[in-house]
């Protein structure tokens, strides 16, 4: 059973484990660094287990205290959670709703504007949006919701297809007159690669799988500048057809393997307890229904 005290030993553990270091801890929190390192002590004391191993220059999780950490955090998640549901039956919605998205196209010229829209029905509500390329972790990394392209394989948490999208494979008309023998999949290995943050390219053609692993070529976390990138002729890529259609249209760029383009999925998820959230749901509702439609109307304005 936890007392007043080993509560706060529990909190001061995660704030030392969040931050790196006592001093870091106490420097963030106004705390004292004695009394921080007063209550990680009791805790082990309590415990009977070691959680941090202590030396002069660095402070680091023994593999008990990282385990102990990671559940305690999420206890703690849990518990703001259930608080901020029994308050929330309010006149006004209000609170932060921390969001991750891919940029480019689709983060600034889809997501962002939606969100903006929502912002300004509800003023009360802030929304934090984070552009970053890189899969994130929703429960390590505390976010609310998350857009993500392919397939969901955490079924832990509550996801929405929101939309599909055609991704083909281009290069520019000089590099395909340059290597006119990509007729499949495999033939990609003898070509100039332009990728960013996915290394695994996976090819669908009716009931055929390839996977392409690529470890070397120019890696671009960008979508923008893995277009440019193409069109000067540095090599093929692959790209949402909301980036490239237009530049196939006007011959800057020219599809290879045209019968492995991909439909992959866009969706948003979100933790089932963070989804309990009214401002948090509805937000996730304010994309669902929106994005289809703003991503068509983005593509036709770059054809036009």
């Amino acid at each position: 059973m936890i007392n007043n005290i080993s509560w706060r030993a529990i909190r001061a553990f995660i704030l030392v484990a969040d931050h790196g270091s006592f001093t870091a801890a106490a420097n963030a929190t106004g705390a004292s660094k004695a009394n921080l390192s007063q209550l990680v002590t009791e805790l082990e004391k309590s415990l009977k287990v070691q959680l941090i191993h202590r030396t002069t220059r660095q402070l680091k999780l023994t593999e008990v205290g990282h385990g102990y950490y990671q559940q305690c955090k999420q206890a703690i998640l849990d518990l703001d959670t259930a608080s901020e549901w029994a308050s929330q039956e309010k006149e006004k919605l209000t609170g932060l709703i921390k969001m991750n998205s891919v940029g480019g196209v689709l983060g600034e010229e889809i997501v962002a504007p939606l969100v903006l829209e929502f912002q300004q029905i509800y003023p009360d509500i802030q929304v934090a949006l984070d552009f970053s390329s890189v899969q994130v972790d929703l429960i390590e990394r505390q976010y609310d919701l998350v857009l993500r392209m392919g397939e969901l394989p955490d079924s832990t948490l509550i996801g929405r297809r929101i939309a599909n999208i055609t991704t083909k494979y281009v290069a520019s008309p000089s590099l395909v007159e340059h290597y006119p023998a990509i007729k499949q999949p495999e033939d990609l290995y003898r070509v100039p690669l332009i990728y960013g943050s996915v290394n695994k390219w996976h090819l669908k053609k009716g009931n055929a799988q390839r996977t392409i692993n690529i470890d070397n070529g120019m890696k671009v976390i960008s979508g923008r500048v893995m277009k440019k990138a193409a069109i000067a002729g540095l090599g093929v890529t692959r790209l949402a057809d909301v980036y490239c259609q237009a530049d196939i249209i006007n011959n800057k760029l020219e599809e290879v393997l045209p019968d492995w383009a991909e439909t992959t999925p866009i969706s948003i998820v979100c933790p089932p307890k963070r989804h309990q959230l009214k401002r948090i749901s509805m937000l996730m509702d304010w994309l669902a229904e929106r994005f289809n439609e703003r991503y068509q109307k983005a593509l036709n304005e770059n054809l036009a």
